[in-house]
């Protein structure tokens, strides 16, 4: 075990348990925490997807009556039931993720190799800014959805409303992108659903829904292509990097009821802008030398 790491690693899965259910980009916070504690930026990345591990046990505890009805779907993958089209909903959105995600790591690894730390953080801190941008549109959406609700009754109930094919690819396209740092998964997906008229109710929890396999992608991801993990695995310490996981799984189960509940209420786009402004002043007086 790399005692060095150990306290570090414990409030970075503090951070993953916490922040993975806001739209705000929880591998960006470890990415920045990590680097400052002197671990390459590239492999402070890298442990940032990894912490997501922690974090998928806990979406499959909340959402596991539709995780089960999900699978047994399986078997009648072309039905009309409202499972069925879950099923076909996440598939889409799950496969389009992966068209725009892999590309978006590849992209961001060979980025940080080429560049310096303080530079990357440049650009961490410009992503950020992107990301208050579309969490402050999606809160705008939500208020206005919030709003509409109240006025008026949905027709079709709540729990037989599904997104389409469309919907599926254009908010799986956008999860993503949320593979670049700065750039949070839940304002990424949120936000579509919100385009296709679901309240906010219902775009938060499919979101997290769709969450539950992005997060084993994420995890997946860094220890696979270009083995980019194994190496950040190899800083950190590979027991010190369990207990990271662990402790983000833990803080997950007692958080997300809460923050999923809470999410559609929270102001988070102001934060990020803060977030983004710090780390963008920082990053640029490293480059400078001050």
């Amino acid at each position: 075990m790399n005692h060095h790491y150990l306290i570090p690693a414990l409030i970075a899965g503090l951070i993953q348990g916490i922040v993975e259910w806001l739209p705000v980009s929880s591998k960006t916070m470890i990415t920045i925490y990590f680097t400052v504690l002197g671990i390459k930026v590239q492999n402070a990345y890298d442990l940032g997807l990894i912490a997501n591990f922690g974090s998928f046990f806990a979406a499959v505890y909340y959402f596991r009556v539709e995780v089960v009805r999900t699978i047994k779907a399986l078997g009648h993958p072309f039905r009309k039931d409202y499972y069925s089209r879950l099923l076909r909903f996440l598939f889409f959105a799950t496969l389009a993720t992966g068209v725009t995600g892999i590309p978006a790591y590849i992209l961001v690894r060979h980025a940080f190799s080429s560049i310096g730390g303080s530079a990357a953080m440049v650009v961490i801190g410009l992503l950020l800014l992107f990301t208050g941008f579309v969490v402050r549109n999606k809160e705008k959406m939500v208020q206005r959805s919030q709003e509409k609700a109240a006025e008026t009754s949905n027709t079709t109930p709540d729990d037989e409303r599904v997104p389409g094919f469309w919907a599926a690819i254009v908010t799986g396209a956008m999860q993503g992108l949320a593979g670049l740092p700065g750039i949070s998964r839940s304002g990424m997906t949120i936000t579509p659903l919100l385009w296709y008229g679901f309240e906010a109710r219902e775009a938060i929890r499919f979101s997290f829904m769709l969450d539950v396999l992005a997060l084993v992608g994420a995890g997946l991801v860094p220890l696979v292509i270009g083995h980019g993990g194994t190496a950040a695995v190899a800083q950190l310490g590979l027991t010190t990097t369990i207990l990271m996981v662990a402790v983000a799984s833990v803080v997950s189960f007692v958080a997300i009821s809460a923050v999923i509940r809470l999410a559609s209420r929270w102001r988070t786009s102001t934060a990020t802008f803060v977030i983004a402004g710090i780390t963008l002043v920082v990053a640029s007086l490293a480059l400078l030398g001050v």
